[in-house]
C-alpha cells in the first residue's frame, strides 16, 4: 500500500514529507534484500556510498585493495536499478566464476563470450529481450564490436561497470587496445551511469581512467589501501630455494598460497622440485594447456596445503580466501602489480604472510626486461624506478610501499623492519669511491669487476682490465661483497647512476651524484638482511609430510587436535580407532568421526621411504 501511494503521488506531482519518508523507506528496504540476496549482512567502508551514487545515476570510480569488496558495488547497484547492468571484466575465467556464483544464490546472471555456441547466443539474446537477466558480463574485446553496441541500444541498461580499469592505462595502448576504446561509451549511452574499479593505483592512474571513460561528473573513491592482515618481509636473496624451504618449513607449514615466478620455465622447474620433497604443488602459466590450467586451479582451490607456483598469469580475478602466503622469487613490474599480487593472500582478513626475494641481479634482469617494450619502455622502466625505492628505502616496508599510494601511515610494528629494528650505515664514503671507479672506468666495466678492483681481488677480470694499476684497487676492503651490492642497489633505486639499455653494459653518472661526490648528499642504508636457509637435507621426508598433517587439519576447521597431539600422530602412524585414542587422549567415540580420514592422509604420505622423527 505504502508503494502504491507514492507511485500516486509521483502522477500527481506532489512528493510531500511523507512521500518522501516511504520513498527512503522503500529504497532502504531494497538496498537491505539485495545485500542479503548476494549473501552479504553488512556494507564494507565505502560500498553504500558508491551504491547510492550509482542507483542516483552518477559516475564512480572506486579504488580499492583486492579483498576489498569492489564486486558487490555494481552487483548489488544493478539489481536495485532497472535495466540491465553490464560488467566488462578482462578474463573468461573471472566471468564464469562470478556467474556461477551469482546464479547459486539464485541471482539471474550469464556471460556473452566466444565460448558461447551460435545456440546458445541466441538463446542469451531472446532472454536479454525478455527481461530474464539481470547481470551480464562480457569482455573489453566483446562490448566495443558494433553489433553489441547496437544490441544493447534495444534493451534498457541500468549501468556500466568497468572492472579492472587499471588495465586502461597499463594494456590500453599495446596488449588489451580495446580498453583504450571503452571511452564511447559516454558517448553513446550519455545517461547511463559508469562505475571504474580498481585495486592498488596511485592518482596518475586515476586520472587516466576518468579521462579515458570520459568521467567529468565522477565520484572519485578511495579505500585505505593497507592489509594490515598481511606480514610484508622483503629479504635479499641468498640460495632462493633454500630460503624458500626455510618459509613454507617454519613459517606457513600446511598452508595454502602463491610463489610467483617471471619465467615459465622456472615455474615448472621449482614446482617440480617442491612435489620432488613431498610438498603438494603445482604450475600455472600461459603456455600450459587451458584445461590443465583450469584443472590446476580447481584443485588449488579445494586441497588445502596446495603451494601454487605461477607466473602473473594467475593473477586478475583469483579470489580464494584461504591462501595465507604469496611468495616472490622474482621482482614483480611495479609497486601496483607487487600490492596486487600480495593481496591474494588473507582474503578473508586472517593472518598472512608475504616474502620478496632479490638482489643486485633481479634488478638489472628487470630493467632489461623493461627495455623489450618497445611501445612502454619508457613507462615499465618508471615504475620500476618506484618499486626499487620501495625496496631500498629507510624505515618501515609498509610505509613505504603505502606512501607510493598517497596514503600516510605510523610505522606498522609488523613487517621485516619494524620487527627487527636493525641499524643503518652511513655509505657516503663508499658511494664516493664507487662512483669515481665507475667514471675511470669510463662506465665500460660491470658491477662484478668494479667490486673486486675495491675488494683488491687480483682475477683475471681484474687484469684484463689493468685494474691493479688503479689507485681505488684493494681501497673498499671495509665492505664485503654483499655490502657493496647493496651500495650499487641504493645508488641504482635513487637513480645516482643508471644502466644503459643498450647491448653493450654501460654505467652512467646521473648529475644527482654530484652532491655525494661533494659531500653534501649523505647515503644511508639499512644494514644487508638475508632471510634464513633451510636445505633438502634438512626437510627430512617426515618434515614434508608435517605440511600434509597440518594441511588436514586447516581443511577441517571443527577438530581441534593440538600440535602436540598431531606430532605424537606423525611419529606413531596410527592404524585403528583405538590406538588413536590411546595417542590423543580422547574417547574412541570423539575420534572415530575424525579417523578415517587422518588415518587415510597418514598412510597415504608413509607409504614413501620415510625417516622416523617428525619436526
Amino acid at each position: 500500500m505504502q508503494i502504491k501511494a507514492l507511485i500516486l503521488a509521483k502522477r500527481r506531482g506532489k512528493i510531500d514529507a511523507q512521500s518522501v519518508a516511504l520513498r527512503d523507506n522503500y529504497t532502504m528496504n531494497l538496498k537491505t534484500q539485495t545485500l542479503l540476496r548476494l549473501g552479504y549482512s553488512e556494507y564494507r567502508p565505502l560500498q553504500e556510498q558508491a551504491i547510492d551514487a550509482l542507483c542516483s545515476g552518477q559516475d564512480v570510480l572506486l579504488a580499492a585493495p583486492t579483498g576489498g569488496g569492489k564486486s558487490l558495488v555494481y552487483q548489488a547497484a544493478g539489481l536495485i536499478r532497472q535495466g540491465v547492468a553490464v560488467i566488462v571484466s578482462p578474463l573468461l575465467s573471472l566471468m564464469s566464476q562470478q556467474v556461477e556464483e551469482l546464479n547459486a544464490r539464485g541471482i539471474r546472471a550469464k556471460f556473452l563470450n566466444s565460448t558461447l555456441n551460435p545456440g546458445e547466443q541466441d538463446d542469451l539474446v531472446w532472454a536479454l529481450r525478455h527481461k530474464h537477466i539481470d547481470l551480464l558480463y562480457l569482455s573489453p574485446e566483446k562490448l566495443v564490436q558494433s553489433s553489441v553496441i547496437g544490441f544493447l541500444h534495444s534493451i534498457e541498461i541500468s549501468l556500466f561497470a568497468i572492472d579492472e580499469a587499471h588495465c586502461i592505462s597499463q594494456w590500453g595502448h599495446f596488449f588489451r587496445p580495446e580498453y583504450s576504446q571503452l571511452g564511447q561509451l559516454k558517448a553513446f549511452f550519455p545517461n547511463v551511469p559508469i562505475i571504474a574499479l580498481t585495486g592498488t593505483v596511485d592518482q596518475k592512474t586515476v586520472v587516466t581512467i576518468q579521462s579515458s571513460l570520459q568521467l567529468t561528473n565522477c565520484l572519485v573513491m578511495k579505500n585505505s589501501f593497507d592489509r594490515a592482515n598481511i606480514k610484508l618481509q622483503i629479504a635479499q636473496k641468498r640460495k632462493a630455494k633454500q630460503q624458500i624451504l626455510y618459509f613454507l618449513h617454519h613459517e606457513v607449514p600446511g598452508e595454502s598460497g602463491i610463489i610467483y615466478c617471471r619465467s615459465r620455465k622456472k615455474t615448472d622447474e621449482l614446482s617440480g622440485w617442491l612435489r620432488s620433497l613431498g610438498l603438494p604443488s603445482l604450475s600455472y602459466h600461459a603456455a600450459m594447456p587451458e584445461e590443465e590450467k583450469q584443472k590446476n586451479h580447481a584443485i588449488f582451490i579445494k586441497q588445502h596445503g596446495t603451494i601454487m607456483v605461477a607466473t602473473t598469469a594467475y593473477g586478475m580475478g583469483i579470489d580464494i580466501s584461504h591462501v595465507r602466503f604469496v611468495v616472490h622469487l622474482d621482482l614483480p613490474s611495479s609497486p601496483e602489480s607487487y600490492f596486487q599480487e600480495v593481496g591474494r593472500a588473507g582474503r578473508d582478513g586472517k593472518p598472512a604472510k608475504s616474502l620478496l626475494l632479490y638482489g643486485l641481479q633481479d634488478m638489472l634482469q628487470a630493467q632489461q626486461m623493461a627495455a623489450f617494450h618497445p611501445l612502454a619502455a619508457e613507462k615499465e622502466m618508471q615504475h620500476l624506478g618506484s618499486l626499487f625505492r620501495i625496496l631500498e628505502n629507510r624505515g618501515c616496508r609498509r610505509q613505504n610501499l603505502l606512501s607510493h599510494f598517497d596514503e600516510e601511515i605510523p610505522a606498522c610494528q609488523y613487517c621485516d623492519r619494524c620487527l627487527s629494528n636493525r641499524s643503518e650505515q652511513n655509505m657516503t664514503t663508499a658511494s664516493q669511491k664507487l662512483l669515481s671507479l665507475i667514471y675511470h672506468t669510463k662506465g665500460l666495466q660491470p658491477f662484478s669487476s668494479l667490486i673486486q678492483i675495491l675488494l683488491g681481488k687480483k682475477t683475471k677480470a681484474v687484469a684484463a682490465i689493468k685494474g691493479e694499476s688503479s689507485s681505488l684497487f684493494g681501497k673498499g676492503k671495509e665492505l664485503n661483497e654483499a655490502q657493496w651490492k647493496s651500495v650499487i642497489r641504493y645508488l641504482l633505486a635513487y637513480e645516482y647512476i643508471s644502466v644503459g639499455t643498450a647491448s653493450v653494459f654501460t654505467l652512467y653518472i646521473n648529475e644527482k651524484a654530484r652532491a655525494v661526490l661533494q659531500g653534501k648528499t649523505q647515503i644511508i642504508i639499512p644494514t644487508e638482511y638475508y632471510y634464513p636457509t633451510l636445505s633438502e637435507e634438512e626437510l627430512a621426508l617426515d618434515s614434508a609430510n608435517w605440511h600434509k598433517i597440518l594441511a588436514w587439519k586447516y581443511s577441517n576447521a571443527s577438530i581441534t587436535l593440538s600440535d602436540t597431539q598431531l606430532r605424537l600422530i606423525c611419529l606413531h602412524k596410527p592404524a585403528s580407532v583405538a590406538s588413536l585414542s590411546r595417542l590423543t587422549g580422547l574417547s574412541k567415540e570423539s575420534v572415530a568421526t575424525f579417523a578415517g580420514s587422518l588415518m587415510q592422509v597418514l598412510h597415504d604420505t608413509y607409504s614413501e621411504k620415510a625417516h622416523t622423527l617428525c619436526p
